[in-house]
């Protein structure tokens, strides 16, 4: 009963953003579609199989900074699970949050995580405006190829720090608008955000990159602390 609810409260919400845009007010920080028309279609395109070559999940987990063995993480905008796997993998004795807006993506978790050997994912229904989880308890927060989809930013991390430990750690991936990736699988150039922006944002969020990585062919990534 209560996910049911809390699938009708954040349709709720996305009846309120689809109205926003239509009316023509545009928000400050206008960007893509926050939702997809069929999720169910986008799992393929989350786990197509060439995506592992530019993806390169396991080097990007390997670049990680390492969490405590029974560490809680936080994978936000997880989708089809494609890094919150792998993230859960890391962490047997942890736990993983798959946070997404989309109960159809909560269901694919749910029906798949045993079968992927990763009991410890436990998915979390949240807000566009708020990833709804509990304060203090995160020791590293995730997130890959949705930063440009989230509009307020800079409230929205606010709370995501407030999530983490003091030795928490936020690790973002997401598309450079020169990038030429696979078609379907990034917004448009014009509604991505570079390195630089974000960065900016997420100073104004209470966080300070700690490391920089280099080597994806078409994403910027960042690894960032809570500032001090």
């Amino acid at each position: 009963m209560d996910r049911r609810l809390a699938r009708i409260a954040s349709a709720l919400i996305l009846v309120g953003v689809t109205v926003g845009v239509t009316t023509g007010c545009p928000a400050k920080n206008a960007g893509p579609p926050q939702h997809y028309d069929d999720p169910r279609a986008m799992i393929d395109v989350f786990e197509d199989p060439q995506r592992d070559a530019w993806q390169q999940p396991e080097r990007v987990v390997d670049a990680l900074p390492p969490p405590p063995q029974g560490a809680t993480v936080a994978d936000i905008g997880a989708g089809s699970g494609y890094f919150t796997r792998r993230l859960a993998l890391l962490v047997p004795e942890g736990r993983v949050y798959a946070v997404d807006v989309d109960g159809e993506f909560e269901d694919y978790l749910l029906e798949n995580r045993e079968q992927w050997g990763t009991p410890n994912i436990e998915p979390r229904l949240a807000h566009y405006d708020d990833p709804m989880l509990p304060e203090g308890s995160l020791d590293l927060v995730f997130s890959a190829n949705t930063y440009a989809f989230i509009r307020n930013r800079v409230p929205y991390f606010t709370r995501l720090r407030a999530s983490l430990k003091p030795e928490g750690r936020l690790v973002l991936l997401d598309f450079r608008p020169d990038a030429t990736p696979p078609e379907g699988i990034a917004p448009q150039p014009q509604h991505r955000i570079g390195a630089d922006v974000a960065k900016s944002e997420l100073a104004q969020a209470g966080f300070e990159v700690e490391a920089e990585e280099t080597f994806l062919s078409h994403q910027w990534f960042l690894v960032l602390r809570p500032s001090r």
